[in-house]
């Protein structure tokens, strides 16, 4: 029980991290994830009072037992996105992506004059942290002025 709630932590902190670019939707599913799942924690809440104010105040109409189970269903809509999202951060990037990353690695060095070391096999997370740090320092265009993209 306790990996289930680490990787849920680990979702968040990937959650935190990807950053919300336009230019990314098309590279990655994680932008879309990610959107969803925001998404998602800001609105479930509400469907799920709903749900259950319906049923509470409207016994005859809605019944209390199926109210229920669509709050336990809405509940698990964005625990679902962080779950994913915490398994997507821990798994290792695919060996088509690693030219890619290098080459940003490389980029940003080179601007920043700071020597940063070689991963071995980078994961989704580290791809999160760098891209991050790419449109800090670079601005939203950072992987078309450097043509990556």
């Amino acid at each position: 029980m306790n990996l289930f709630f680490n990787v849920i932590r680990e979702g968040e902190r990937y959650l935190k991290v990807w950053p919300q670019k336009n230019t990314l939707n098309c590279l990655f599913i994680d932008s879309k994830v990610t959107l969803y799942t925001r998404l998602a924690i800001k609105i479930t809440p509400a469907f799920i009072i709903l749900s259950i104010g319906l049923s509470i105040a409207f016994p005859a109409l809605f019944d209390p037992v199926a109210s229920a189970t669509f709050a336990l269903f809405l509940l698990g809509l964005p625990v679902q996105g962080l779950y994913w999202l915490g398994k997507r951060s821990q798994k290792r990037l695919p060996n088509k992506l690693l030219p890619w990353f290098m080459a940003i690695k490389t980029k940003l060095s080179v601007q920043s004059r700071a020597q940063n070391e070689l991963l071995h096999h980078p994961c989704y997370f580290e791809l999160a942290l760098l891209l991050e740090k790419a449109f800090k320092l670079g601005g939203d265009d950072f992987l078309r002025d450097h043509e990556l993209i």
